[in-house]
């Protein structure tokens, strides 16, 4: 993406910005005069210093005191999309030498290819709302879902953006050292995949979808709310502490599966492909699945074997997995169609939809229609 400032400056309620129609309070960011997206995690993190470094000088010049607080210096950085790309932003912040964080809001006009460079670092991506593609245009993500992506060498990878789509995005950006240093946990001994960055690698980066748990929601959605809802000078410190959770939060969840993938290899082979055209059939029939005993009769499994190795192999429950699905569904349902609660109740397998409501409540921490009218 292009940067479409020629010079980086701090954004205020009363700037030209503020007055075509974006929301909020942009106290603590400045606009990009280059590209950001993209870069490697080095020039990354090089881009971002350099444009808070310009912009406190470009202050400096007009103030009478030194404005090089550290506070100026986790200021964010809004990088916009290129009018003829599309609309939107993204928004950067530097939380320390190990930990960035990017807030993607954006409507693309056709499908954007987002490059990954390669590296050392980890990334948490929660799809909060739109659709991410992968090269041949197959589905990664599809709102609301969440991904880590681990990269050890050479090559980093990439996604695409769906154009035509209301994208929101929220992905922590981390080197390995915030494993290490940080939360004291040495890479050798961290859960999969988060190990492979105990050593160099030549493979490209490696994309593995992870549970959006509810906690691990609310975090993201607390993130992008964060420029409407809190005081921009404590803001960087919200957003390190939210970041923090969710590294916590996926490092605990990894680590509590961190047995199935050996537990998973000592299944036989036929029966992990029988697990998986379990989970595939209860992928797309989540609103009116089968019993157990169907279930395991149309696999040909025994049914308590079958309840043991989906557990085993996927770290959830048949029933958790319906759920999942159901939850995920209807979230994208209520944010796309126009669709009445009841409906999108009906929808996803519920004939009543109050327990639906206390379902949807339970799963994301927020009732459906609190979700519908955001």
């Amino acid at each position: 993406m292009v940067g479409c400032r020629e010079t980086p400056h701090f954004v205020g309620p009363g700037s030209a910005h503020a007055r075509t129609g974006q929301r909020g309070s942009f106290a603590d960011l400045i606009v990009a005069d280059r590209p950001i997206a993209g870069l490697s995690w080095l020039d990354y993190g090089t881009a971002i210093e350099a444009l808070i470094s310009s912009a406190e000088l470009s202050r400096d010049e007009t103030q009478a005191a030194p404005l090089r607080t550290p506070a100026n210096r986790r200021a964010g950085v809004r990088e916009y999309v290129a009018a003829q790309d599309g609309d939107g932003w993204w928004d950067y912040f530097r939380l320390s030498d190990y930990l960035s964080l990017s807030i993607t809001e954006a409507v693309y006009r056709k499908d954007r290819w987002i490059s990954v460079e390669g590296g050392s670092f980890f990334k948490i991506r929660v799809l909060l709302a739109g659709r991410l593609l992968s090269r041949d245009g197959t589905t990664l993500l599809e709102s609301p879902q969440a991904q880590l992506h681990v990269c050890a060498g050479a090559r980093g990878g990439g996604y695409k953006i769906a154009g035509q789509v209301p994208t929101t995005l929220v992905v922590l950006h981390c080197g390995p050292e915030l494993l290490s240093e940080r939360l004291g946990l040495p890479l050798g001994e961290a859960p999969d995949p988060l190990r492979a960055l105990a050593g160099p690698s030549l493979a490209a980066g490696v994309s593995n979808r992870v549970s959006l748990t509810p906690e691990l929601f609310r975090a993201a959605q607390w993130i992008h709310a964060s420029r409407y809802s809190v005081l921009s000078t404590v803001r960087a410190a919200y957003l390190e502490a939210l970041s923090m959770e969710m590294v916590c939060q996926i490092v605990t969840d990894l680590s509590a599966g961190g047995s199935a993938p050996s537990c998973g290899r000592s299944l036989l082979s036929r029966d992990r492909r029988r697990v998986h055209e379990a989970r595939d059939y209860l992928s797309l029939h989540y609103a009116s699945p089968p019993t157990i005993p169907q279930l395991a009769r149309m696999v040909g499994m025994n049914q308590t074997k079958l309840k043991a190795a989906f557990k085993q192999l996927l770290n959830v429950t048949i029933y958790e997995y319906v759920l999942q699905r159901r939850m995920e569904v209807a979230a994208q349902m209520l944010v796309e169609a126009e669709l009445s609660v009841a409906e999108i109740a009906y929808r996803v397998g519920y004939d009543y939809p109050a327990n639906f409501s206390c379902a949807f409540k339970r799963y994301y921490g927020r009732l459906p229609r609190d979700w519908k009218h955001e």
